[in-house]
C-alpha cells in the first residue's frame, strides 16, 4: 500500500507539471515533449504519452491524457501505465494560496514493483541521472518544494493548501515481485474513491477496495478499507477516524492518529473486531479448504473477537493491550518492540496469559457408529488448473536465521488449561528467549493425563548451518485416559515414561526434517496389554509346527513386570528407524519406516520368546526359546490392529526345518553318547554330521 500511494502521489505531481507546461504551449506534440522532458529532469523517469492530449481552459483548467506510460531508463520493465488520466483544476484558485482540484482520475492504472535477485528495485534512480530526487527514494519529495526555510533554519511560510474534490482510480492493478525473497504479490480490481481530499485539516472520506493474491493462493482475497481522514500538513497530524478494514467474514474497526510526522513522528490508536468465524476466515485466506457446513448456523464456539490499544514512535512500538475472546476464554497480551539502532539490535518483549481454552469444536470426534471412509484419490479432471498450480506451489520454508541473529527477544506464555480431542493440558507455561543467535524455548512441566510433560528446544543460528536440538520428557502419563483420544491405545493401559532427544541441521524446514536424528526410550509401568496381535502371529506360526502348541490358551490380556523399548532415528523422517520392545520374556526388534503422506507404515520385525533367566510370562515350548520369528508389519494407520502384522511364512518354514534338524541332531548326539562305545563316538559323530549337512 505504501508503494501504491507513492506511485499515486508521483502521478499527481506529473499531472500538475504537465498542466503548468500546457498553459504556456499550444502545439500538442510540443506539449508532449515538454512534459516528458520536465518529468525526466525532475524525477529521472521517462514519461511516454502514446495517446491523445486535450486541454480546456474554461470554466476550469482541464487536462486529459491517454495511453500514458512511465519507465526507468535503466530497466526495460514499465514502472506504471494508464489508459487515461484526467486532471481538472479551478482556474481561479491557482492565483490564490488554496489550489482547488476538481478531479483527478485514472482508468486501468497499472504499476510494477520489481526487485531482482541482488535486491535492486526498478524504481531506483542512479545517482548520476540528474533527477532532483534522492537516490534512495523512489519518488521526489513533495515537501522539498512545498515549503521554504530561511538561512537560520526558521520556516518562512506554511505549505500551500491543496484540496481535491474527487479522487478516483478505477480498475487499477499492482504487480509486486521480489526475486531476492522469492515472493510475488498481485493486487487487482483496485478501486479508490475519495471526496474533498485535502491537507488542510478538514475531514474527508476514503473508500478503497481491491483483490489480493500471492503465488501460493488458489484464489484472490477481496479486501476493503474505509475511513474518515483528517490530514494537516502544517501541524504534521493525520487522523484515521471510523477506520474499517474488512476481509470476509472479519471486520476490523478503530481509530489511528499520527502526530508530528514532519519531525518526530508518533502514533496511537485502537482497533477491534466483532466476533467472526475463524474457520471461514482461514478459508477466505486460502489457508483451509472450503467445507460444507452441515449445521447451517453460526457456531459460537468457533467465533473470535479482539480489541487492541497501541502507540509508538519512530524508535519504539508498544502494544498496550491485546485482548482476544476465543474458545471460551479471554486471552490477554502486551508487547514492547524497540527498533534496531546503531548501538542496539531489535528488541522484543511480550507476555500472553489465558484462561481455560476449549478447542474441542475444532477437533470434532467421530460418532461411535460412524465408519471412516477410505481416502479416495483426487480426480484431476475435476480440479481447476489454478487450484493445481496453487497446490503444487510449495516453496521451501527458510528458517528466519537473519532475524534471529539481529534481535533479542524475551517472552512468556501462560495458559490455565487447553482442552482438545478429549485431552486437557493444565498449567501450560512456555518461555522464549533469543540472544546472540540462539533461540531457546522451554516448556515447563504441563499436567497431562495424571502425569507431566516438559520440553526444551534450542536453535543455534550462529553456525554456518543452523542446528536444532529438541528434548521431550513424559512422566507417568495414564494411557487409560489417552485411549479415548487415540483409539490404537485401547490395547494398552499403564503409566508411560518417555525420554526423547533429537537433533537436526539445515537452513530450511525440509532440510531439517531430512536430517532429524535421535532416539526415544520408553517404559510402561503397572501395564496391562492386549496380546491379540501376538497370539494371532504365533497361531499362524504354530500351524506350520510339527508339534502342537496351545497358543489359543494364552490369555488375551497380560501384565508384564518389564515393558520397555526404544526407537532410533537417523538421517530424516523418511529413513529407516530401528525399534525394540521388551515385555519380560517376549522381545520384538526390527527396522522400517513410516510414510506420513500415505498414512502407512512398513517394518520388518523379529518376534522372539526368550528362555531363562527371563520371567516366563508368555509360556512356550523350550524348543522355540530364543528363536527369532520373521514378521511383516505393514499396513495403513486406519486398518484394524489385528491386520497390522503377519508372519513371513517362507522363512518360518525354513526355521521349522532347521529346528527339526537341530532336534534330530540333539537326539542322535544323546544316543551316541549313551550307547556308542567311547572309542567309536568321534567316528559316529562325523558320520552324523555328513548325513545331516
Amino acid at each position: 500500500m505504501k508503494n501504491f500511494l507513492k506511485v499515486l502521489a508521483g502521478f499527481v505531481v506529473l499531472l500538475i507539471i504537465a498542466g503548468v507546461l500546457l498553459i504556456s504551449r499550444v502545439n500538442t506534440e510540443s506539449n508532449k515533449t515538454a512534459i516528458a522532458d520536465a518529468v525526466l529532469a525532475a524525477t529521472g523517469y521517462e514519461l511516454i504519452i502514446g495517446g491523445d492530449l486535450s486541454l480546456s481552459l474554461f470554466p476550469d483548467f482541464g487536462l486529459s491524457l491517454a495511453d500514458v506510460r512511465l519507465k526507468n531508463p535503466a530497466y526495460p520493465v514499465e514502472l506504471a501505465s494508464t489508459s487515461s488520466a484526467v486532471l481538472s483544476v479551478d482556474l481561479a484558485s491557482v492565483l490564490s494560496d488554496q489550489i482547488q482540484v476538481r478531479e483527478i482520475s485514472t482508468e486501468d492504472f497499472h504499476a510494477n514493483y520489481y526487485i531482482d535477485e541482488e535486491g535492486n528495485s526498478i524504481w531506483s534512480i542512479a545517482a548520476d541521472s540528474g533527477a532532483a530526487s534522492d537516490p534512495d527514494s523512489d519518488l521526489p519529495s513533495a515537501s522539498s518544494s512545498a515549503s521554504s526555510s530561511s538561512p537560520d533554519g526558521q520556516e518562512t511560510g506554511a505549505v500551500t493548501g491543496l484540496s481535491v474534490e474527487r479522487l478516483r482510480i478505477a480498475n487499477a492493478s499492482i504487480d509486486i515481485q521480489d526475486l531476492s525473497q522469492g515472493a510475488r504479490y498481485q493486487i487487482d480490481n483496485l478501486a479508490l474513491d475519495s471526496r474533498d481530499t485535502n491537507i488542510d485539516g478538514r475531514p474527508f472520506s476514503i473508500d478503497l477496495q481491491f483483490d489480493y493474491e500471492n503465488n501460493g493462493m488458489s484464489a484472490a482475497v477481496p479486501l476493503a478499507l474505509r475511513s474518515e481522514v483528517v490530514a494537516d500538513i502544517n501541524t504534521g497530524t493525520l487522523q484515521l477516524n471510523d477506520l474499517q478494514f474488512s476481509v470476509t467474514p472479519m471486520l476490523v474497526s478503530g481509530d489511528v492518529t499520527i502526530n508530528d510526522f514532519n519531525s518526530s513522528p508518533s502514533y496511537e490508536g485502537s482497533i477491534s473486531a466483532a466476533p467472526f468465524d475463524v474457520l471461514v476466515l482461514l478459508e477466505s485466506l486460502g489457508m483451509r479448504e472450503g467445507q460444507q457446513d452441515v449445521n447451517f448456523g453460526v457456531d459460537t464456539d468457533k467465533l473470535l473477537s479482539f480489541d487492541m490499544q497501541f502507540n509508538g514512535t519512530d524508535e519504539q512500538a508498544n502494544i498496550l493491550a491485546f485482548n482476544i475472546e476465543f474458545a471460551g476464554a479471554n486471552i490477554e497480551s502486551d508487547a514492547q518492540i524497540r527498533l534496531a539502532s546503531d548501538l542496539a539490535p531489535l528488541n522484543v518483549s511480550y507476555t500472553v496469559s489465558a484462561g481455560a481454552l476449549d478447542l474441542s469444536p475444532f477437533f470434532p470426534e467421530p460418532s461411535d457408529d460412524e465408519e471412516p471412509a477410505p481416502a479416495a484419490a483426487p480426480d484431476s479432471s475435476e480440479t481447476s488448473p489454478q487450484l493445481n498450480e496453487a497446490a503444487q506451489y510449495q516453496p521451501e520454508t527458510e528458517l528466519p536465521v537473519d532475524l534471529i541473529n539481529s534481535m533479542t527477544l524475551l517472552g512468556e506464555i501462560s495458559i490455565e488449561s487447553i482442552t482438545a480431542s478429549g485431552m486437557q493440558f493444565e498449567d501450560v507455561n512456555i518461555f522464549t528467549n533469543v540472544e546472540d543467535g540462539l533461540l531457546d524455548i522451554e516448556v515447563t512441566p504441563i499436567s497431562l493425563l495424571d502425569g507431566g510433560l516438559r520440553s526444551t528446544v534450542r536453535l543455534n543460528t550462529r553456525t554456518s548451518t543452523p542446528e536444532l536440538q529438541i528434548s521431550l520428557t513424559a512422566d507417568n502419563l495414564n494411557l487409560v485416559d489417552l485411549a479415548p483420544s487415540v483409539s490404537r491405545f485401547n490395547t494398552l493401559t499403564g503409566f508411560l515414561q518417555l525420554e526423547s532427544t533429537y537433533t537436526a541441521s539445515g537452513n530450511t524446514v525440509k532440510s531439517m526434517l531430512d536430517t532429524v536424528s535421535g532416539n526415544t526410550a520408553f517404559s510402561v509401568s503397572e501395564n496391562s496389554v492386549d496380546i491379540g496381535v501376538i497370539k494371532q502371529v504365533f497361531t499362524a506360526i504354530a500351524a506350520l509346527s510339527p508339534t502342537v502348541e496351545a497358543i489359543q490358551q494364552w490369555p488375551d490380556v497380560m501384565r508384564f513386570g518389564d515393558m520397555s523399548g526404544y526407537v532410533l532415528l537417523e538421517q530424516g523422517l523418511n529413513s529407516k528407524q530401528d525399534v525394540k520392545l521388551r515385555m519380560d520374556n517376549f522381545d520384538i526388534t526390527g527396522s522400517g519406516q513410516i510414510d506420513l503422506e500415505a498414512q502407512s507404515f512398513a517394518y520388518d520385525m523379529l518376534f522372539t520368546v526368550l528362555g531363562a533367566p527371563h520371567p516366563q510370562t508368555i509360556p512356550v515350548n523350550e524348543l522355540y526359546h530364543n528363536v527369532s520369528w520373521p514378521v511383516d508389519c505393514s499396513a495403513a494407520f486406519a486398518e484394524e490392529v489385528n491386520r497390522y502384522c503377519r508372519p513371513d511364512f517362507t522363512q518360518v518354514r525354513e526355521i521349522f526345518t532347521q529346528i527339526g534338524s537341530n532336534a534330530l541332531r540333539n537326539e542322535l548326539q544323546e544316543t551316541i553318547t549313551d550307547q556308542v562305545p567311547d572309542e567309536l563316538q568321534d567316528a559316529a559323530r562325523g558320520l552324523l554330521r555328513s548325513i545331516l549337512n
